[in-house]
């Protein structure tokens, strides 16, 4: 019988920790090892954690000081004994039959199994489907084309509503992520479950989707994606530099250097709205411009204006890249567009 080692990190979540610890203890599949980590979380999280040990056997607890999500999913895999694992979020939850639904669904050879998702702000629930369509593939040029699309959405291979470089929707082969030494990153603190997927992809054979929704994912306007982050050109550099490093690592293809290329110009977009020109950051307008002026010109964002495939951009950042000489007035313009229409639509001020 499959036994499955869910991981599921924990840090300030205290008023949504119940509701996916339930979740998960809850399966009606038995056979789990669920191994919680509590990240040195300040609030009341780690006294949930060993309530929910001392009533299941089940449940091991791993308390320790805050070192961040990528050590905190590692400290869960060192620890995991399951032919598979699994990431739960602490801050989502899970349908009652999900592990059910995704043994059921294992065939021979099988190295990641996904499943579609739920995506749940406030009492508003959506469906998304990762990919269109169910298929079991072993086919190497499409797993090699789906690992490109582990970091860029606009690379997937097959009609899909979102890149398949999250970690919570699947299971993944113990034996693969054990026998190939695969960590999340050490330093890294954005595109951490793309960098661990990546890696992953890499050494995947088969890969089997069934388009049922199982994961309800909690979204979040305070995390590091969405919320003002005055640092955020300094955390994507560290991401870019992961990213290239594992390309040449692996001798991946033009195609992976293209959309990650790409990628870059849409996070610089992005960094106009959570970094440089949020209503929080601080300076004058000059000051601001000349922040963003200074990234725009910096490598590897300049080299990755030039080169960009504009087909395969966002929406900001295809403006961003309609002058040759990187005008920062562009950023600031999109910018604050998107700003506008954001709060319009919210009734508040811009």
């Amino acid at each position: 019988m499959n036994k499955i080692s869910v991981i599921i990190p924990v840090y300030k979540v205290e008023p949504y920790l119940r509701q996916c610890l339930d979740s998960v203890v809850g399966q009606t599949y038995k056979n789990l090892e669920i191994i919680v980590i509590d990240d040195g979380s300040p609030d009341g999280c780690g006294a949930i954690c060993d309530e929910y040990a001392r009533k299941d056997a089940r449940v091991q607890v791993i308390h320790k000081e805050n070192e961040g999500l990528c050590a905190a999913r590692n400290d869960g895999v060192a620890r995991a004994t399951g032919d598979w694992i699994a990431f739960v979020d602490s801050d989502d939850w899970c349908e009652p039959d999900m592990y059910e639904q995704a043994v059921n669904a294992l065939v021979d050879g099988v190295d990641i199994l996904m499943f579609s998702s739920f995506t749940n702000t406030g009492d508003k629930q959506t469906v998304v489907p990762a990919f269109a369509q169910e298929f079991t593939t072993d086919d190497a040029e499409l797993i090699k084309h789906m690992q490109v699309a582990t970091i860029n959405k606009y690379y997937t291979p097959l009609e899909s509503s979102f890149a398949p470089g999250c970690p919570w929707n699947r299971l993944f082969r113990a034996e693969l992520i054990h026998d190939h030494a695969i960590t999340y990153p050490a330093g890294v603190r954005a595109g951490e479950d793309g960098i661990f997927n990546l890696r992953v992809f890499q050494f995947t054979k088969k890969i089997k989707f069934i388009d049922v929704p199982l994961y309800h994912y909690r979204y979040n306007e305070n995390s590091i994606t969405n919320k003002y982050t005055p640092d955020r050109p300094e955390i994507d550099h560290r991401l870019f530099e992961e990213l290239f490093s594992i390309g040449q690592e692996y001798g991946l293809s033009e195609e992976y250097f293209q959309a990650l290329n790409n990628m870059i110009v849409d996070y610089t977009a992005q960094c106009g709205q959570r970094c440089f020109f949020h209503p929080r950051a601080e300076g004058s307008l000059t000051q601001k411009l000349k922040r963003a002026n200074e990234v725009l010109h910096s490598e590897p964002v300049y080299h990755a204006l030039d080169v960009a495939d504009r087909s395969k951009l966002g929406k900001k950042a295809k403006v961003l890249t309609l002058s040759r000489h990187h005008n920062v007035l562009i950023l600031y313009a999109v910018t604050r567009a998107a700003q506008i229409l954001k709060y319009n639509r919210l009734g508040r001020k811009a």
